[in-house]
């Protein structure tokens, strides 16, 4: 009996296969295929054709497939739309978006797929308006664009921080029964967070969540670095338990923002904690970690353990980076340890790291303000002869200690050289002169500093602003100082708390004797009247700039350091006779007033009222408010209001570090702490097995 061979696979077999390989951008087995199928005897088609233009796109071979594309009239192919198709997605693909364009235009009649691939090729490349044009054609024609198309315009509006047209483009999307993946729904997210709009940032995950899309990690992650950027990380925290809900587990990225918030906000033992419960979920912290916790010892000033946590790195598996060093540097030198400054400049050295221009600047900074000038200048000279470029930073240090020993002549040199080394000039080397000429008198030439930089591109900022308006106000002359205040609330410069402070300082001075002010700023808010506050007012309003919440809080926040109650309840009944409501900020800043002054039942009714208008309470507002309660003897208001608190706001994690062991455990009520943790388990608000252990460590032995 005689076998016969299988028959050779037929034409439509081997183009098949070849199609298959192009779409996967396996080029080099479809060529292998080619080979077989023209020694088979089977002439390559225009499906041929099509497939090796598709495969040679996708592996960024556009010249080769518009070689083929253009040979396709000579063997008598037709160039269909398939060729169009995918020769255009191509040129989109590789940057060429101006071939693609014109590819497009050579079209009778370009289909909707032709049209999404230039959408997304044009926002791609940044021309997002003209992709916008392509979308609202394909609607014209009748067409639903795919959400390809639409997503690409979505991302577009996100990298252009237009947030609230991103998502637009998202409800359109859903309302066309398109849906859209969790990366499209994440970059609008994460574009109102960087907006600081986070409000809308949560009501797009619910919306996500709403259609169907879950959110990954990514998205939580936005939201995280957006409450940590808007200085609320009690709510990005609050999201661990939120994701891990949801299915999604936190990653180290996520840990790394909630521990780099927590250092920003001050609380340092807060952000080793976090590490433990990073390490707990097995998850390994990386320089980035060990960066931020070292470099918040150094600004706290507690150099010697960020040394020793530096220490510990290596048997860690941690690498020191350029930033691990400079935090070190920078903040040995400001704590006077110079010599052990020098010696991890040594080791930076040795760990393959080269000391940059931040490095120097510790050092700088150190011997300007202990030798002098002088010394500065020849540090820089130093850097100069071992072929590294000083930076902006590097000369306005001694800039700046050149204005204080009034060396205006050797400023001027110094600018010079600075800008003839390329170097210009930043906001803080323009403000540095705007204080200088303000402390000298010399408004004008103060006016003009501000005048050059807006001239040279450099953005006034609020700190440059306050220098003037000091300037102004120290010599009486308020109302130009307010206009300041206005001119820069124009410009989109954010008054903060210390802009109405300068304010109000001056009018203190005109109505108290001048040696008689106090010279701290507690001192100036301990002599602030409000008659003073009323008058800046008066000012405002004949500079036709009216008191808005940022006014208020920012003078709400300076009573309330000094416990003002009485100061602040006015503010707050003029506040409600101007229509302006009581922001979070405001909030806070009545509780902590109301707590200082040991009325913390007055405090309770504030919590409790913002939380009524949508607020979540800071986790350091329960802290004063119960510990404070519990040292006056009224325990069973304490515990009652613990019971009645909205714990599953938070992170069950940072109430008992914040509230329990730094509230109540560190100031020695260990047994109303046992409760308040049984309370919150009936809650259902468990803490991590990691905190419980630190629980136990925290709390004394029963006798």
């Amino acid at each position: 009996m005689h076998r016969h061979a299988p028959p050779a696979p037929a034409a439509p077999t081997y183009n098949a296969v070849i199609r298959s390989l192009c779409r996967r951008a396996d080029l080099a087995s479809a060529l292998r295929y080619l080979s077989l199928m023209v020694r088979s005897g089977w002439r390559p088609d225009a499906y041929t054709f099509n497939s090796l233009i598709v495969g040679y796109c996708r592996t960024n071979q556009v010249d080769v497939a518009r070689d083929l594309f253009d040979k396709m009239p000579l063997r008598g192919f037709a160039q269909d739309v398939v060729s169009y198709a995918a020769l255009i997605e191509g040129f989109c693909e590789t940057g060429r978006i101006d071939e693609a364009v014109e590819l497009f235009g050579e079209m009778d009649q370009p289909d909707m797929h032709m049209y999404a691939a230039l959408v997304k090729g044009l926002c791609k490349a940044g021309r997002g308006e003209e992709g916008l044009l392509m979308l609202r054609r394909m609607k014209e024609l009748g067409w639903r664009p795919s959400t390809r198309a639409y997503a690409a315009v979505v991302d577009f509006r996100c990298r252009e921080r237009k947030a609230k047209e991103a998502e637009e483009m998202l409800q359109e999307m859903f309302e066309k029964g398109l849906a859209p993946c969790v990366v499209t729904c994440t970059a609008v997210i994460n574009a109102y967070c960087k907006e600081g709009r986070m409000s809308d940032a949560l009501r797009v995950l619910e919306l996500m969540k709403l259609r169907g899309c879950k959110p990954n990690v990514w998205t939580y992650n936005a939201l995280v670095q957006g409450f940590c950027n808007e200085g609320k990380v009690h709510k990005a925290m609050a999201l661990l338990n939120k994701m891990r809900a949801c299915g999604v587990n936190p990653d180290a990225v996520t840990y790394n923002l909630l521990i780099r918030g927590q250092c920003i906000d001050g609380h340092i033992e807060s952000a080793f904690r976090l590490l433990r419960l990073m390490e707990g979920d097995g998850l390994i912290a990386d320089q980035y970690t060990y960066n931020a916790l070292i470099n918040a010892l150094c600004k706290d000033g507690r150099t010697d353990q960020a040394c020793s946590l530096f220490d510990s790195l290596e048997t860690r598996g941690i690498k020191p980076n350029a930033v691990t060093f400079n935090s070190l540097i920078n903040g040995l030198c400001k704590s006077g340890k110079v010599d052990i400054a020098w010696k991890f400049l040594e080791k930076m050295v040795s760990a393959g790291c080269t000391p940059d221009t931040y490095t120097y600047s510790s050092f700088i900074e150190h011997l300007c303000k202990m030798k002098g000038s002088q010394e500065g200048l020849s540090f820089i000279g130093e850097m100069l002869q071992k072929d590294v470029k000083p930076s902006t930073v590097n000369y306005t240090i001694v800039i700046h200690k050149l204005l204080k020993e009034r060396n205006y002549g050797l400023v001027a040199r110094t600018w010079g050289e600075m800008v003839s080394s390329g170097c210009n000039p930043d906001v803080v080397t323009y403000t540095t002169s705007v204080r200088a000429y303000c402390i000298e008198g010399r408004l004008n030439e103060a006016e003009n500093v501000l005048m050059e930089m807006s001239k040279n591109g450099v953005t006034v900022d609020t700190m440059a602003y306050n220098t003037l308006m000091d300037g102004h106000a120290s010599i009486g002359q308020t109302d130009h100082a307010v206009s300041i205040l206005k001119q820069m609330t124009s410009v989109a410069s954010v008054p903060n708390q210390f802009t109405y402070f300068i304010l109000l300082r001056h009018l203190v001075r005109m109505r108290l004797v001048e040696d008689v002010l106090p010279l701290t700023p507690a001192g100036v808010w301990k002599a602030i009247e409000l008659t003073d506050v009323f008058g800046l007012f008066d000012v405002m309003k004949k500079n036709e700039f009216l008191p808005n919440s940022g006014t208020y809080s920012s003078i709400l926040e300076g009573f309330s350091e000094d416990g003002r109650t009485e100061e602040a309840t006015s503010l707050v009944s003029l506040m409600k006779e101007d229509s302006i409501s009581l922001n979070e900020d405001i909030y806070t800043a009545l509780v902590t007033c109301f707590c200082k002054s040991k009325r913390y039942l007055d405090a309770w009714v504030l919590v409790c009222s913002m939380i009524q208008h949508g607020f979540i309470p800071h986790l350091m507002s329960y802290q004063h408010l119960l510990s404070g309660l519990i040292c006056e003897g009224q325990t069973d208001k304490a515990k009652e209001i613990f019971m009645n608190s909205r714990w599953k706001d938070y992170s069950p994690d940072e109430i008992v570090w914040k509230v329990i062991i730094d509230g109540l455990i560190k100031k020695g009520h260990s047994d109303i702490s046992r409760e308040m943790i049984i309370m919150l388990e009936r809650m259902n608000c468990r803490p991590s097995h990691q905190t419980y252990a630190m629980l136990t460590e925290e709390l004394p032995d029963r006798e």
